[in-house]
């Protein structure tokens, strides 16, 4: 479970210092903050906790996160943006 006061400071984490970031991370918090589960939040606060050239390096695969669980949040995150962009009905709704 997610409390109101860890929700805003994943939202505020979320807000990066590169346009492209903050397209990428806010908007996924703010939208599927409710379905990620305990590993997955924890994965996401380590990743907040990344410079902004190590988190472009990471999602533009030049590199990958040694964390598995990184690994797979960026994955999810990619993913959901690539549908969002697409329109794909429900997603981002």
């Amino acid at each position: 479970m997610i409390t109101a006061a860890r929700l805003a400071r994943l939202k505020w984490r979320a807000r990066r210092g590169a346009r492209e970031l903050d397209s990428l991370l806010l908007t996924f918090v703010e939208e599927q903050w409710q379905n990620l589960d305990d590993v997955a939040l924890g994965a996401l606060e380590r990743l907040l906790e990344e410079q902004d050239p190590v988190l472009l390096d990471w999602f533009l695969q030049r590199q990958l996160p040694a964390d598995a669980a990184i690994r797979q949040l960026i994955d999810q995150i990619l993913k959901y943006t690539c549908r969002r962009r697409q329109g794909v009905a429900g997603v981002g709704r």
